[in-house]
């Protein structure tokens, strides 16, 4: 269990999903595996831990995607921004699963999350709108 600590915990974009997560949505990052799929995921009302838990497996699966292209096909990191984009991707695609009202909510959280990022970058001096016209 604590490889996986490194890769969804402890390295500087996992960091920065976690930290972004926080800014967005006002949820402490969770610790740990054990942490996230224990006591931190039983935090939230019962109503709400279905969607936690595709939002945060979402983001995992983008950073765990992330390491694998570095690694594995000696590829450029992927920027925070990437690393988020991809798990709301995934999120808003796992969420077609679920009922009319959570797809709703899933889609607005992935909404608040990427305008988050894409404000701390820019008041970081990033154009992004120039860059997705490019």
């Amino acid at each position: 269990m604590k490889q996986y600590n490194i890769f969804f915990f402890d390295c500087h974009v996992a960091q920065f999903v976690w930290n972004a997560v926080f800014l967005a949505f006002g949820v402490k990052p969770p610790i740990n595996v054990a942490d996230l799929f224990g006591s931190w995921l039983r935090r939230f009302p019962q109503k709400l831990r279905k969607q936690f838990l595709i939002g945060v497996a979402a983001l995992c699966w983008a950073i765990w995607l992330s390491r694998n292209d570095v690694v594995f096909n000696q590829k450029q990191p992927n920027s925070y921004l990437q690393v988020i984009f991809r798990g709301t991707h995934w999120a808003r695609s796992w969420s077609q699963l679920a009922k009319e009202e959570e797809k709703v909510h899933m889609k607005s959280n992935c909404r608040v999350i990427e305008g988050l990022v894409m404000e701390l970058f820019a008041k970081k001096g990033w154009n992004f709108r120039q860059r997705l016209m490019s």
